[in-house]
This record gives structure tokens, sequence and C-alpha cells, in this order.
């Protein structure tokens, strides 16, 4: 397979940090150009974007790869990641209506990571209805969300109403414009 073979290239003198569907590519554009001491794989399955990123980064510490990251995510050694990145994921790997689905793939996160290794986990709480999300609901969403997360065997190491700046998306930026509909939340899990 094409991918376990670059998967052999990756070098082992530096941190290895992997973004979870990259998008247009700018978060691990941004962080790769800071953090030359880390190793950097993106992992986009939309072609547009996938095309999008490869054009505009051009770090040397910077791997893409344009495939589905459950196919890829399994092909690490156990205990093997320093960082993993996931911004706004889609709704299979978060929404509760899939919990069973992705309590599963976030195991799977849980054992790739080093130990003490991060999960980074930004995302969005919404209204069924798309109303406002009352302070009530927003807590109780975040609630459960720790509840899986530490059942899984995370621990909480930081969450927050908002997101770090070094973290921005093009995504963030679009969902931000409606802040009382779209609140965002991030996670910041380590790995016991």
């Amino acid at each position: 397979m094409m991918i376990k073979k670059f998967l052999n290239n990756i070098p082992k003198n530096k941190k290895l940090v992997l973004e979870l569907g990259i998008g247009d590519g700018n978060l691990i554009k941004s962080l790769s150009e800071k953090n030359h001491d880390c190793y950097f794989i993106g992992i986009e399955i939309q072609e547009d974007y996938f095309i999008k990123a490869k054009y505009n980064i051009k770090s040397q510490n910077v791997m893409l790869l344009n495939c589905s990251f459950e196919d890829v995510l399994p092909l690490f050694e156990d205990d093997s990641i320093y960082k993993i990145i996931s911004v706004l994921p889609d709704p299979k790997y978060i929404d509760k209506n899939y919990r069973h689905e992705w309590e599963i793939f976030y195991s799977i996160v849980y054992k790739k990571l080093l130990k003490k290794g991060l999960f980074i986990l930004i995302t969005e709480i919404t209204d069924e209805l798309f109303q406002p999300v009352s302070n009530n609901y927003f807590y109780k969403e975040v609630d459960n969300f720790k509840q899986v997360f530490q059942s899984i065997g995370f621990n909480i190491l930081n969450d927050f109403e908002g997101y770090q700046e070094n973290y921005m998306t093009s995504f963030l930026q679009i969902f931000n414009r409606d802040p009382k509909r779209i609140r965002i939340i991030n996670f910041e899990f380590t790995k016991n």
C-alpha cells in the first residue's frame, strides 16, 4: 500500500503531529512553519481541499495524504504520535447520533498517542433546531463529551469555550460569525 510506504519515511527524530481533515491546509501550514522540531502529517479526503493545501504548503516538515484518516490512523504504531488535532470534525465523528461509531474511532486515536500525548478537539455545539444555544444546553453537552472521552481513557487537560488563535481555520472564521447559534468548545485531552 502506497500510504504504508510514506509512513515508513517519517523522520524518527521529530515529534509527530497529525491533523485529521486539513481542509485548505492553513492550520497545518501555520503550525509547521513555527514548529521545526515536529513532523506534520495532514490527512484530507476531499480532493479539492487536498489540492489547494498541497499547492499552498511548501514546508519540508509536512506530508499530505489524500485519503480517509480512518484508513490511515490504524497503520501507525501504538504510542507513536505526539499530537493529533481535529478542528470541526464532520458530524459523523462527533454528533451524538453517531456516538457508538466515533467512540470506536477515538479509542484508536487514544491508542496511537504517546503517553502524555495530546489530542486537540475543537468542535461546535449547536441546538437541534439551530436556535441560540443556552448556557445550560452548552455545558450539558460539554459534560457529555467529557464523560465519553474520559471513558475512553483520556485525561482532560483543559477545556474552554472558543479556541486558541494558533488553531484558527477558515471554517472557524465562518462559524465565528454566529456565536449565539454556533458555540465552539476547545478540548485538550492527554493520554494517561
